[in-house]
């Protein structure tokens, strides 16, 4: 496994596409102690790799946010589509004019 700068900073660890083919067995095994595992492909970030509990536990904090609050998760969901649409600003960007 590799980490990058941004992931050093969120303490989560990084493996490449490739990698995670040939030690999948061995990531799962410890994927509850590790956290979160970010997936590149060809050193850009793809997706998440989360173990079962975190997952059950992210799905209970959506569904507690969109009963309490449905307004919030439309502004939510119209800020992610928005950043879809190109119309965000780099996290690298925030990062730095946050000072992290």
């Amino acid at each position: 496994m590799q980490t990058l700068s941004f992931s050093d900073a969120l303490q989560k660890k990084v493996v490449d596409v490739d990698d995670l083919r040939n030690r999948l067995t061995n990531i799962l095994a410890k994927l509850p102690k590790e956290g979160e595992i970010v997936i590149t492909q060809r050193g850009k970030p793809k997706g998440v790799l989360i173990d079962m509990a975190s997952y059950l536990e992210w799905e209970e904090l959506q569904e507690q946010i969109a009963d309490s609050d449905p307004k919030l998760v439309k502004e939510l969901n119209a800020a992610i589509a928005d950043v879809r649409k190109g119309n965000g600003i780099p996290a690298d960007e925030v990062f730095k004019k946050l000072g992290i």
